[in-house]
C-alpha cells in the first residue's frame, strides 16, 4: 500500500470490506429467498416462480460484489481480466445464448431476463475465480448457512410444522403442516402425511441442494486439518443431518457422489478422509434410523399414490421435452419458457414446471448451440477435476460434482436464480483454488493463514491475479 493517497487507501479498504462483506454473506441469503418482482407476468397454471422476473436478495448481494471487484480493479490500476477457466467462459457464452433467443422465445421478456441472470453470475464466477483469497469470507458464510438450516430443519422435522417461521415475514416455506395440500409429505403405510423439512427455502429439494454445495466449506476445514478441523467436521455431521431430514433422494446421490470422490482423493491424509466419510454418512445414517418408515417410502417407494405419482409426472416431462427438441432443434424455444409450452396439453392433476433433468430443460430451451455450451460448462469441469491439489479445491470439487449428478435428476440449477447463484459461487471458487494450487511463478507471492491453521501462498494484493485485495490477516504486513 506504498505510495497511494489516503483517499485511495481509504477506498481500497472501503471497497474490500464491500466485496469481503458481500461474498460472506451470499451463502446466508441463498438459504433466505426474499425477491423484489421486476415483473411478474402471468400465465396460469405456471407457477410465478418460472414465469416472472424477479430481483433476489442474492442478487443484489451478487451485484455489490461485481461492482466492489470493478472499483477495485480501476483504484489498483489492475484492469487485466485473467484468461477464464474454461467452464467460466462456457457459462458466458451460454448466457449470450439464451440472450439471443428472446428474438424467437415464446415469452421474451422472460428470455432476456434468464440471460441478464447468467450473464450476473457469470460474472460473480469470474471475479471470484480471480480472488483466491475470497474463499475466506465464503467458507464462513457456508458454515453459518448450515447451521442456520439444519436448526430450522430439525424443528421443522420435530414440531411437523413451519408454523414457527412466521415472525419472520416470508413467503416460503409458508404455514405448513402435513395437512395442507400441495406440502412436500411423505404418505406412510397406514395413511399418515409426514412433512418433509424445508428450512427457509420454497421445497425440501432445495434445501437438500443447498447443504450439499455449502458442505464444501467444512469439508476443507476438516481435509486442511489444524484449529479449524473439529468446526469442519461439526459443520459436515450438521449438513449431512440436514441433508437427511429433506429426504431429497437427488441430493442423497449427490452427496454419496461428492463423499466417493473425497475417500478417492489419496493424495490427502486418509484419515482426515475417512473421519469425513463417516461424519457423512453417519449423519445420514442416524436420519434413517430415527425416521426409518420414511427412509422407506423414500427409497422403494412403498406403493405411496405420491411417490407413484412424482414418477409418473417427471415420466411426462421428460416426454414432453423430447417433444419441444424434436419440434424446435436447432434453436430451441427460449431461454426459461419451457412451463410456458406445456399450458395447453397438461394432463388432469399435472402442473407447468420444468422437465428434472438440467441438460434436456437446456437443449429444449436453447437447442443444438445451448446444449453444446451447457455441456462444456460441465466437461471443462470433468477435464480439470484432478488439477487441484489442496483440500480446498478437492472439497469445492466434490460439492461441484455432487451438484451435477443432482442437474440430472432436478431442474433448479437452471430454472431458480438463487440455485444459479449457488451453482456459480462454487465454479468460481473452485477455479479460484485451482489458480492459488498451480499460481503463476511470475507473480510475488506472500503468505497467509488460512482456515485450518495451514499457511498457504496467495498473490499479492496490487497483482493482477488478486487486483485490489487488502492484507486479511493482522501478520500479513
Amino acid at each position: 500500500m506504498q505510495g497511494q493517497t489516503p483517499m485511495r487507501k481509504t477506498l481500497l479498504l472501503s471497497l474490500n470490506g464491500l466485496y469481503i462483506g458481500a461474498i460472506g454473506t451470499l451463502p446466508i441469503a441463498l438459504g433466505f429467498w426474499v425477491y423484489i418482482p421486476w415483473q411478474r407476468l402471468h400465465y396460469p397454471p405456471v407457477y410465478f416462480v418460472y414465469s416472472s422476473a424477479l430481483l433476489f436478495g442474492s442478487d443484489l448481494l451478487l451485484l455489490i460484489a461485481i461492482g466492489a471487484d470493478l472499483g477495485l480493479r480501476a483504484l489498483s490500476k489492475t484492469p487485466r481480466i485473467r484468461w477464464p477457466h474454461g467452464s467460466i467462459l462456457f457459462l458466458i457464452g451460454l448466457s449470450a445464448w439464451a440472450a439471443l433467443s428472446a428474438a424467437w422465445s415464446l415469452e421474451p421478456r422472460l428470455s432476456l431476463y434468464t440471460s441478464l441472470h447468467l450473464l450476473g453470475i457469470s460474472g460473480l464466477a469470474l471475479s471470484l475465480s480471480e480472488r483466491p483469497s475470497a474463499w475466506r469470507p465464503l467458507s464462513l458464510g457456508c458454515f453459518l448457512g448450515i447451521l442456520c438450516q439444519t436448526a430450522l430443519a430439525a424443528a421443522e422435522s420435530l414440531a411437523q410444522s413451519t408454523a414457527f417461521l412466521e415472525p419472520l415475514g416470508m413467503e416460503w416455506p409458508g404455514r405448513l403442516d402435513p395437512s395442507v395440500p400441495g406440502a412436500a409429505v411423505i404418505a406412510l403405510p397406514k395413511g399418515q402425511r409426514w412433512l418433509r423439512a424445508y428450512g427457509t427455502l420454497p421445497h425440501p429439494n432445495l434445501l437438500g441442494l443447498y447443504l450439499l454445495g455449502l458442505a464444501a466449506a467444512p469439508a476443507a476445514w476438516s481435509l486442511r486439518g489444524g484449529r479449524w478441523a473439529f468446526a469442519g467436521q461439526t459443520g459436515i455431521g450438521l449438513a449431512a443431518l440436514g441433508l437427511g431430514m429433506s429426504f431429497s433422494r437427488a441430493a442423497w446421490l449427490g452427496f454419496g457422489a461428492a463423499l466417493l470422490w473425497l475417500l478417492a482423493a489419496s493424495h490427502l491424509p486418509i484419515g482426515r478422509r475417512m473421519a469425513l466419510a463417516l461424519l457423512g454418512a453417519g449423519g445420514l445414517l442416524a436420519v434413517a434410523c430415527a425416521f426409518a418408515p420414511q427412509t422407506v417410502v423414500r427409497i422403494t417407494g412403498g406403493g405411496s399414490p405420491l411417490e407413484v405419482r412424482s414418477i409418473l409426472e417427471r415420466q411426462w416431462l421428460m416426454e414432453q421435452a423430447l417433444r419441444q427438441i424434436t419440434a424446435h432443434p436447432l434453436l430451441g424455444i427460449g431461454a426459461g419458457t419451457f412451463p410456458l409450452a406445456l399450458r395447453e396439453r397438461l394432463p388432469p392433476g399435472y402442473r407447468p414446471e420444468p422437465v428434472h433433468h438440467v441438460g434436456a430443460l437446456i437443449t429444449a430451451e436453447l437447442g443444438l448451440p445451448g446444449a453444446m455450451l451447457g455441456l462444456g460448462v460441465a466437461g471443462a469441469f470433468l477435464r480439470s477435476m484432478r488439477r487441484g491439489t489442496s483440500p480446498e479445491a478437492c472439497a469445492l470439487t466434490a460439492s461441484l460434482l455432487g451438484l451435477l449428478v443432482v442437474s440430472i435428476l432436478d431442474h433448479p440449477l437452471w430454472t431458480l436464480a438463487p440455485a444459479r447463484a449457488l451453482g456459480a459461487c462454487l465454479l468460481g471458487a473452485w477455479a479460484g483454488q485451482l489458480q492459488a494450487d498451480e499460481g503463476p511463478p511470475r507473480l510475488h507471492r506472500r503468505t497467509l493463514d488460512w482456515p485450518g491453521g495451514a499457511r498457504r501462498r496467495i498473490p499479492d494484493w496490487a497483482s493482477p491475479a488478486s487486483p485490489g485485495r487488502l492484507p486479511s490477516h493482522p501478520n500479513e504486513e
